[in-house]
């Protein structure tokens, strides 16, 4: 082959390069850009407390002044919680740009003169009858001021070099190798956003994959799949032009599972998705998008779900700890063999997990065939069958929560013959797997505890998992936590 047939493969390996090395996950662990600008919010809320409190101890020290401590925090706090509605009404604490996060003291002095004006009546009745208490007011409103600019410009900085470490950095991929993915390339080199261009990829084969726009492919859909269940991607955006809409629906279908923040430009039909569910509608500089699916758990919910996951998991491990030594020891009485069952399911982003359970039965099934538990199963064993009635054959999975594979509250997992069974049946399957699994979730108290047995309960098991993933909040996990007691109280589907 002559050195001229391979000058185009080879000009596209070079441009590849780069686009393949970008696909590498950061190095820095990266934080919430919505975690760090409500710090800097509550920051603000004790400047302006601080701001009333500090005048008022310097001035009842040095003059034996009896100060009304109730009527200062109680001003300083509602103070504060107007000046943080006026600051993030004119988007003081607005995160797509973490690199110059506003000060504009103009703006501060203007949230402290609109809350003073709504909380002078507060103490203007203790005000007129010690006048000294207008001298506080007027220091009160200097030292939130001062503190309030202090707090802005302090997190400016920090926040600008968190950015530059990458901390806040937004991985961005295209599906579709055309003149979207070049405007949201030059977009994001062209500005300081914490944003990465993390490459574009199509299905197109040969030399279309090397596309007028100069931007080389770094692969096909199954390998933008792969890359965004390793973590590579925060967002993905499907550019196929608008004579493509079915494909552009069938790729966001596939794309679905993924644990990223989905979009399409907004030339697509409305039939792209779901037709009972409402989009938003936002952009990334000059391109149009609709926002298919928000990444699950995003700002403080993961922070949140952990804390939950560690104080009541690791409260109920302890106080669950001597039962379980019964447990085994019973186990080991009646019949031989390990105490524990191990088997292999998915987690978070399908990752291939190790489940613990007690032994309850007399086979250990984890490979091509594992048939589900039926009433009367001659395969429990005595002992089994009291732990199956109260779930205590899935207290072991405590510590798969205490080591961060599942979660007290989540989708079931299943055995990996089922879940590949059920993927092939059902489109949206895989979704459950963007949030971890959990040892009880929604479908379990909704009466779908135990054997699936027909298609349509893994159906109807996977739409309430899915509802799950959308809806969840802290109170939404403890109720499930709560009324699983009362399911296991009653055993209903338990065999």
């Amino acid at each position: 082959m002559s050195a001229s047939s391979n000058a185009p493969s080879e000009a596209m390996a070079s441009i590849a390069e780069p686009l393949s090395r970008s696909a590498a996950p950061p190095q820095p662990k990266r934080w919430s850009r919505q975690v760090a600008a409500d710090i800097v919010g509550l920051l603000d809320v004790v400047a302006v407390v601080a701001g009333a409190i500090l005048p008022a101890f310097i001035y009842s020290a040095t003059g034996g002044l009896v100060t009304p401590w109730l009527t200062i925090v109680q001003s300083g706090l509602v103070t504060a919680i107007i000046v943080c509605g006026c600051l993030a009404n004119w988007k003081m604490y607005d995160t797509t740009a973490m690199h110059d996060f506003p000060v504009q003291p103009s703006r501060l002095l203007a949230a402290l003169g609109l809350a003073f004006l709504a909380v002078l009546g507060l103490g203007n009745p203790f005000a007129m009858s010690q006048p000294h208490m207008w001298v506080w007011y007027a220091v009160w409103m200097s030292a939130s001021f001062t503190l309030l600019l202090w707090n802005r410009l302090m997190a400016k900085v920090v926040l600008a070099n968190l950015t530059a470490a990458g901390r806040f950095e937004t991985r961005v991929a295209i599906f579709g190798a055309g003149v979207i993915a070049r405007r949201v390339h030059d977009h994001l080199l062209g500005e300081k956003l914490g944003i990465t261009f993390a490459g574009v990829y199509d299905d197109r084969d040969g030399q279309d994959r090397l596309n007028a726009e100069g931007l080389a492919v770094a692969g096909k859909l199954d390998d933008l799949i792969a890359a965004g269940l390793k973590g590579h991607f925060d967002q993905v955006i499907i550019a196929l032009p608008q004579a493509a809409d079915r494909r552009a629906a069938e790729i966001a279908r596939k794309l679905e599972h993924l644990p990223v923040s989905l979009h399409v430009v907004t030339h697509i039909e409305s039939d792209l998705v779901d037709a009972s569910s409402a989009h938003r509608v936002s952009s990334l500089g000059p391109v149009g998008l609709l926002d298919v699916k928000r990444r699950p758990l995003s700002g403080w919910q993961p922070h949140v779900k952990r804390v939950e996951d560690y104080l009541l998991g690791g409260l109920l491990f302890l106080v669950t700890l001597p039962l379980m030594a019964l447990i085994a020891l019973s186990i080991k009485l009646e019949s031989r063999g390990p105490v524990l069952f191990r088997q292999r399911r998915r987690g978070l982003n399908q990752q291939v997990i190790e489940v613990l359970k007690f032994r309850s039965m007399t086979v250990m099934e984890d490979g091509a065939e594992v048939r589900q538990v039926t009433p009367g199963d001659a395969r429990i064993t005595r002992v089994g069958r009291v732990l199956r009635r109260f779930s205590m054959d899935e207290l072991p999975q405590l510590w798969n929560v205490l080591k961060g594979e599942m979660s007290l509250v989540g989708p079931r997992p299943h055995a990996l013959v089922h879940d590949e069974q059920w993927s092939e049946m059902l489109e949206r399957y895989a979704n459950r797997h963007q949030v971890k699994p959990g040892l009880t979730g929604l479908a379990q108290v909704r009466g779908l505890r135990g054997a699936t047995g027909t298609d349509e309960k893994v159906r109807t098991r996977m739409e309430h998992d899915l509802a799950y993933i959308k809806e969840w909040s802290l109170a939404l996990d403890l109720r499930i936590l709560l009324k699983t007691v009362w399911v296991v109280l009653i055993g209903r589907n338990a065999h």
